[in-house]
């Protein structure tokens, strides 16, 4: 066994574990990914894959320097060959599907990425573009390649970082990079309030992930092993921190920063155990066994290919997945994957001995990472290259303008001192107060109530915060500052003697099972201040933006045009409904807009969506309308007899 510079033991051995821990990690992201509800955390998969490339990177580059030293060069030349490979075929295949299934502004959005992606700065792209959980990430097929983007980005630094360390002699080896990790946690932690999607998505806030991994290849092998029981217990507790997160972590949780620390501190437990000399543990046995090993081989192939299926499935079909057809894509994921480590990622990481020239790896390299990323650039700079559907056409739709953003309706970036309580009363020549609070899905409501305020109980308080739900108590990974936001409507409610609440929201942003409980507790907090509350559920959404389903419906019969089936999760209503108290009104926007399985997107040239679920002014019109006929501040009765 070698010494690394410390004069330690470096471990050199195949360890069938590491490739079990990446199968647990590909398999909770594809599930995440194909939507089943069980499993709302699965996104942890990737800090999982974070520590181990840390360590797995950093173990390979201590095994050379014990040999004889550092080589950069044949360090990246077989970088490019494990990555670029399976990536570029990936991406190829990708952007042909998308050629023919995009229409022009998704292309031109998918072609965009496709550049990012292939210059490895594609957490740049999806940072400046959007959230993670956005509505509009789930139409991105290659959304999922940030997290490659971070790792070759780490890449770039860690061998440079370790090789410059050496050669000053730093002992011992692990201080600089502890302190690195301890500074990169940190910043994690104060982004995670300042500005969550960054924090999500760069380098600087994520290392510490990819640096646990390093440090635990640094670290000194145990002097003894712990007693067979202890292994047991540790192997079991690691496993733990990697499945409770995946179990109940939600989209609401605050991540990374705290939140990663447990899957991050349970795969290193892991590994560290799957080092250990003598009887493995029961953790470590069953993450070494066949199945799971092989799912691990074929992750990185797994990872690449599972999203675009998803994804491009899902605009195809333009609707959401049956249970089948979500067994088939996983299914469909595995097997590509299995092809293409046979086929694309063998090889090119095990060629024959003439062919490891570090030349022609990197001349091939630097000419499929141009080719791709020009053909990216030439699809983003042409508009999505709109010859291909000549006859697509889009127009703006009016809608959000009335929100007033930055005043009534908040950002990321603003605490609820931020709301002005003037300017945001938007009706007036009544007496009473009806408080609008919510989130956009409260806010695309504005126009309508402004539009019927000669029916409604008093003037109009709009009180909204992006991805912020008006539940009490609600962390939001969108809004840094929605607690406190929440918290701070009850004391407005207090101090303007308001007697009607409208709360609206999109409730079925995040998988969160304990929703109706605390809309409930909400809802009885509000209604101990004297106010009535008026709940208005969840309302449709579609697949695609409006534009979309009327191209698509171009040729459909007159009668069948305007209408579609909605996503799931208009069922979210009835579980709402029935968690109301007594004496609080709701409506169920699916009863009051939809019939038959459909429900109306357009009327003739007059759009009712702006995107994929926020209503434009004529759509929130048409809705309000509707809602005050369903009863929406009709005197109290119980929920259960509302429409």
């Amino acid at each position: 066994m070698r010494s690394n510079p410390n004069g330690q033991p470096i471990l050199t051995g195949y360890q069938p574990d590491i490739d079990g821990l990446r199968a647990v990690a590909v398999l909770a992201v594809i599930l995440y990914h194909a939507g089943l509800v069980w499993i709302p955390g699965g996104f942890v998969g990737v800090d999982v894959f974070f520590v181990i490339s840390g360590y797995v990177i950093t173990r390979g580059l201590l095994r050379e320097a014990a040999g004889g030293g550092i080589g950069l060069a044949a360090f990246y030349a077989r970088r490019i060959r494990r990555i670029l490979p399976a990536l570029t075929a990936t991406l190829a295949v990708t952007s042909l599907a998308a050629w023919w299934i995009l229409l022009p502004p998704q292309f031109e959005d998918y072609a965009g990425s496709a550049a990012a992606s292939a210059l490895s700065v594609a957490n740049l792209y999806f940072w400046r573009a959007s959230g993670y959980f956005d509505a509009a990430a789930l139409y991105r097929p290659l959304l999922h390649t940030w997290s490659l983007s971070v790792e070759e980005q780490f890449y770039l630094v860690l061998p440079v970082s370790l090789l410059l360390a050496l050669r000053l002699r730093l002992r011992p080896l692990l201080w600089p990079f502890a302190l690195a990790a301890l500074l990169s946690l940190g910043l994690s932690l104060y982004a995670g309030r300042a500005a969550p999607t960054a924090n999500f998505y760069l380098l600087p806030t994520r290392a510490w992930e990819l640096l646990a991994g390093t440090l635990l290849a640094m670290a000194p092998p145990a002097r003894t092993m712990p007693a067979p029981a202890l292994r047991r217990i540790a192997g079991l507790a690691g496993l733990a921190l990697i499945l409770a997160p995946s179990l109940l972590y939600t989209e609401a949780t605050p991540f990374p920063g705290a939140g990663a620390l447990p899957p991050c501190l349970g795969t290193a437990l892991l590994i560290r155990l799957g080092e250990g000399q003598g009887p493995r543990g029961a953790a470590t046995r069953l993450l070494a066994a066949p199945p799971l090993v092989a799912i691990g081989l074929i992750s990185y192939s797994a990872y690449l290919v599972h999203w675009p299926l998803i994804v491009l499935g899902r605009i195809a079909l333009m609707r959401d997945f049956t249970t089948p057809e979500t067994v088939a894509v996983i299914g469909a994921t595995l097997l590509l994957a299995a092809l293409s480590y046979r086929f694309i990622e063998r090889p090119f990481r095990h060629p024959p001995s003439p062919a490891r020239r570090m030349r022609p790896v990197f001349a091939g390299g630097l000419l499929a990472t141009l080719v791709m990323a020009g053909l990216g650039w030439a699809g983003a700079t042409s508009g999505g290259l709109p010859g291909r559907f000549p006859d697509f056409r889009l127009r703006p739709v009016a809608g959000s303008e009335t929100w007033n953003h930055r005043t009534c309706f908040l950002f990321a970036d603003q605490s609820w001192q931020a709301w002005d309580p003037e300017g945001c009363v938007r009706t007036r020549a009544k007496d009473g107060l009806v408080l609008l609070w919510g989130d956009s899905f409260a806010a695309h409501y504005v126009p309508g109530l402004i539009r019927h305020a000669d029916r409604l109980p008093g003037r109009l308080v709009q009180y909204t915060a992006a991805g912020c739900r008006p539940v009490l108590g609600t962390n939001s990974h969108v809004l840094p500052h929605c607690r406190a936001f929440n918290d701070n409507a009850l004391a407005l409610i207090r101090r303007l003697g308001i007697r009607d609440v409208v709360l609206a929201a999109r409730w079925g942003a995040q998988r969160d099972r304990a929703l109706p409980e605390r809309l409930r507790e909400t809802v009885a907090q509000v209604m101990a201040l004297g106010a009535r509350i008026h709940v208005v559920g969840q309302s449709p959404e579609f697949p695609l933006d409006p534009a979309f389903l009327a191209y698509h419906q171009r040729r459909d019969p007159p009668e069948d045009a305007g209408r579609w089936r909605p996503v799931e999760g208009l069922h979210l209503n009835h579980a709402l409904r029935a968690a109301l108290p007594a004496g609080a009104a709701f409506v169920d926007p699916a009863a009051a807009l939809c019939a038959g399985g459909t429900c109306p997107f357009a009327r003739g040239e007059t759009f009712f969506y702006a995107d994929t679920g926020h209503l434009s002014s004529a759509g929130a019109a048409l809705a309000v309308e509707r809602f005050l006929e369903a009863g929406l501040f009709a005197p109290p009765r119980s929920a259960a007899a509302l429409p």
